[in-house]
């Protein structure tokens, strides 16, 4: 083996070191705060907050026909409690006001 195998595989050795670091060190941190209510409230509302910051740029980018859809979407799940056919018909509005208005 040449010098540059030698520091590849050190080098990916290293970054396997890393990263279980890293996850370990994260799974220590989240034991210790979830001990704090206010962090544990913070923890709980994530997924909700990360799939806002996926959905809202796609309804921003486009324009009145997402915050129709979105609206129409939103009000239907909440009126029967069925995420597929409010996803239907959210989609079946951004279809109408793309190809016919």
């Amino acid at each position: 083996m040449n010098d540059f195998d030698m520091l590849a595989i050190l080098l990916i050795i290293l970054a396997g070191i890393i990263t279980y670091s890293l996850r370990f060190g994260g799974l220590l941190v989240g034991n210790m705060l979830s001990k704090h209510k206010f962090i544990e409230n913070l923890i709980k509302a994530l997924p909700g907050t990360l799939l806002l910051s996926f959905i809202v740029p796609s309804i921003v980018s486009e324009g009145i026909s997402g915050a129709i859809s979105a609206l129409a979407a939103g009000i239907i799940a909440k009126k029967t409690n069925n995420v597929l056919i409010a996803l239907a018909a959210g989609m079946a509005i951004i279809i109408l006001f793309r190809n016919f208005l």
